[in-house]
């Protein structure tokens, strides 16, 4: 212990005699600590970490795979589980639904849900005052009541103590308010407000039954993948059923239960935690090899003591001990330092997703110090002190005594550890450059991203998506007479120019009458969306041809609109019109004629290329009638309550129709995105400079080290008459040789990634791009690391030679 002890004073004492390397080495450990820590508890509060409830980590949600795709369980299904699974204690469905609060003339909207009688006690919580809703809420001709949240109590009535009974009116219905539910309670994602969700939405036969977010708490003594193949026997035989009483198509049905969070990454969120996590631990491992090479540097100053402690009979265990107790010291202050910046980041990004994400976000993003991310500092420092501090230690005691003493004399550094220190170098360029590479490549991205033609205009555009209820239209007519008289009601306002409904349909198999297909005849994939009203809502232009039009009925031929792309595509030198192929749709093969063709539309298959590397097809909305909508109208610059227009339309002409989308100008989600890829290259970038800021640092101090040691070499050199030139030269070629083989390895990996990349984007870059940006980092970092190469060897020859020739 007292050995122990005078080491530990030994530490302190050269650590407060050598401020600039304290000081180095502590803001190199800090940043990458940081950088991986924070990436850790960021990732696990938002993908893994049990929801704030009680009880919270039994609370999962049940999702369905269909053919291998991620999807939520229908209505249909759900009744089926409820009477046949014995898997489960508690199984319940749910909607998010917009709620929209009417005020005279003004209004606003909610994030809200409608939920079954039993959601409540799911979430273990109980109301303020109150009560919460019941299963009789639900029946058919139940009075309209809602449960709303402490905050919507207090901003929208200022805590009136009289609130328990009054209506308010939500979505054009008087409402009463039969509960209040506790401060900061969202559940199941983002709601302020919930409705009862009628029963009759289980009563729709399986071709028109209704997709829902369903969750589920198993039995104690059920093991969650028993309970998933219980459910997953019992879709599959419903399925079969649906197939033959209603001739539904075959799918491959597997039930999941997931976490809340996993749900909501589509149950890609192991992949996200990974790749993020990988990176961080990289700027770990470099902060890590240059704290190693600077600690490295120090010790390899005590090599010679080292060797004749050693030798006057010291055990390794007490040698490493003593190398140790400044890395040691530094790595526990860099922990505590690195733990509260994290705290006080994390803290400030619940401030900030207040104030950029409406709602603040799904309720579980609650970020901040706790028992996983503590537990992962304290992994991250024991791995710091294993590689940062221990190895270089454990690596200078397992020296030949003899040869440190031959060879480590005044003024010479000893080949091992000249050749470590290399070795270190080397793999300090080769993983900046990566992740410069890589930063580079990101902040391309984005650049294209964020200027990128989508062909569309969004400005003065106000839009929202609905879905119409199919057991109250039950036929197509009926959506299709709803769709139109809801499109004519906000046509006539007198500030709405232009209006359409739209739904993104995705892929349709096209046949061609000229063109061969293979057995399976699956035909050539074109993105299909289905559409009604004025293309110009949405700024696509009609360039040949005409529109949809009224004329265009069911009973009718089938009609598409293309766009330029797909016209000059298949019909170069002539005009498409009245030209003919077929498609898959609803579930069979049709014949469709052309009538119209349009400006080019980015969509994701051309999201990675140019604007015309795939094509549209438009098809009829009154020809394909569609339940889920996207309605979007055009206004005059300056319209006040222009989100109004939609509604008093709505409720004037279908009150029950569910709004899935908030209605908002278009251009903001546009915006969102831009934002959001701003901010990924930004983010990718930083990391890059921050490992570039890392590799100067080491670098220097392990070239500083090297000079110093071999500073009495220097000064034999210019006293036998070496030019200083030459003397630089020499160095410069050995800092070049570990630059040319780090980055000569980071380039051959960039070129591996980027020949991927430009298969993958279908040429989204042309080919010079990748080199310009090989070129760039390239230089960037050989000007940086020989410049921390040169540096130390400029002070070295301005010594005079009589003071490098006595230099210690």
């Amino acid at each position: 212990m007292m050995a122990m002890l005078l080491d530990l004073k030994y530490a302190l004492r050269q650590l407060y005699k050598s401020p600039k390397f304290t000081v180095m080495t502590l803001g190199v450990l800090l940043g990458g600590l940081s950088i991986a820590l924070f990436t850790f508890s960021f990732l696990y509060s938002t993908i893994y970490k049990a929801l704030p409830l009680p009880d919270g980590e039994s609370a999962k949600r049940l999702v369905v795979y269909n053919d291998g795709e991620f999807d939520m369980p229908t209505a249909n299904e759900f009744q089926a589980l409820i009477q046949g699974a014995q898997a489960f204690s508690e199984l319940g469905i749910f909607r998010d639904q917009d709620v929209r609060m009417s005020k005279g003339e003004a209004g606003r909207n909610f994030f809200g849900a409608a939920v079954q009688g039993g959601f409540f006690e799911f979430s273990r919580i109980k109301p303020l005052t109150g009560r919460t809703l019941n299963a009789q809420d639900s029946l058919p001709g139940a009075p309209a009541v809602a449960v709303i949240s402490e905050e919507v109590w207090e901003d929208e009535f200022n805590r009136d103590p009289q609130m328990l009974g009054q209506a308010i009116e939500l979505n054009g219905v008087q409402t009463e308010v039969v509960g209040i539910m506790p401060k900061g309670y969202r559940f199941p994602h983002i709601a302020r407000i919930w409705l009862p969700l009628p029963d009759k939405v289980l009563d729709a036969q399986a071709p028109v039954s209704e997709q829902f977010n369903a969750y589920i708490r198993l039995k104690d003594d059920v093991e969650i993948a028993t309970a998933e193949r219980e459910m997953t026997q019992i879709l599959r035989t419903l399925q079969l059923q649906n197939q033959q009483s209603y001739g539904m198509e075959p799918v491959q049905k597997q039930a999941r239960i997931l976490t809340f969070q996993m749900t909501q990454t589509g149950g890609e969120g192991a992949t996200v935690f990974f790749f993020l996590s990988a990176v961080s631990w990289v700027v770990l491992l470099l902060a890590c090899i240059n704290v190693g090479n600077l600690l490295l540097a120090r010790i390899l100053e005590k090599q010679k003591e080292t060797a004749i402690r050693n030798a006057l009979g010291a055990s390794s265990g007490r040698l490493i001990s003593q190398l140790m107790w400044e890395g040691v010291l530094i790595t526990l202050l860099g922990t505590f330092l690195s733990v509260c910046l994290v705290g006080a980041l994390l803290d400030y990004v619940n401030v900030a997703l207040r104030s950029w994400l409406p709602g603040a976000g799904l309720f579980w993003w609650q970020y901040g110090l706790d028992g996983a991310t503590l537990l992962m500092a304290l992994a991250y420092m024991l791995s710091t002190v294993l590689l940062a501090v221990f190895l270089p230690a454990w690596r200078s005691t397992r020296q030949d005594i003899n040869a440190t003493l031959r060879d480590g004399t005044r003024g010479a550094q000893s080949r091992k550890a000249g050749r470590l220190s290399r070795i270190l170098v080397t793999i300090q360029v080769f993983l900046v450059a990566i992740l410069m590479l890589i930063g580079s490549i990101s902040a391309l991205i984005a650049n294209k991203f964020v200027n990128i033609d989508l062909g569309d205009d969004y400005q003065n555009v106000m839009s929202t998506r609905y879905s119409t209820p199919e057991q109250d239209y039950p036929s197509p007519q009926q959506r299709l007479n709803l769709t139109y008289a809801l499109m004519n009601e906000v046509q006539n306002h007198n500030a709405v120019t232009h209006v359409s409904v739209a739904q993104w349909l995705g892929p349709s198999n096209v046949f061609f009458a000229d063109k061969a297909y293979g057995d399976e005849q699956t035909g050539t994939e074109i993105d299909t969306i289905s559409m009604l009203g004025d293309f110009q809502a949405t700024g696509v232009k009609l360039l040949e041809g005409r529109l949809f039009n009224l004329g265009d009925t069911m009973d009718k031929r089938r009609v598409v609109i293309i766009s330029d792309s797909m016209a000059q595509r298949y019909w170069p030198g002539e005009s498409a019109l009245e030209q003919h192929f077929t498609m898959e749709l609803e579930g069979k093969k049709q014949q469709v004629f052309v009538v119209g063709v349009v400006s080019n539309l980015m969509n994701p298959k051309s999201l990675f290329g140019k604007l015309d590397s795939a094509d549209e097809i438009y098809i009829s909305g009154s020809q394909f009638v569609q339940t889920l909508q996207k309605l979007s109208y055009r206004i005059l610059p300056g319209t006040r309550n222009a989100d109004e227009i939609f509604y008093q339309a709505m409720y004037k002409i279908a009150p029950n129709l569910e709004v899935t989308q908030t209605v908002m100008p278009a251009i903001k989600n546009r915006d969102k995105m831009r934002e959001s890829m701003k901010f990924i290259s930004q983010l990718t970038f930083a990391t890059g400079g921050f490992a570039l800021v890392l590799a100067v640092i080491g670098i220097y101090g392990l070239t500083a080290n090297a000079v110093a040691q071999r500073t009495h070499e220097i000064g034999i050199r210019r006293a036998v008459g070496a030019r200083d030139s030459v003397i630089v030269g020499l160095f410069m070629r050995q800092g070049a040789v570990q630059l040319v083989i780090g980055l000569g390895l980071a380039l051959l990996l960039f070129a591996l990634l980027a020949m991927g990349f430009q298969k993958f984007t279908e040429g989204l870059f042309p080919v010079g791009a990748y080199y310009a940006l090989a070129t760039a980092v390239s230089a960037a970092l050989s000007a940086v690391v020989l410049l921390a190469v040169y540096m130390p060897i400029k002070r070295a020859i301005e010594l005079e030679p009589i003071a490098a020739l006595r230099y210690e």
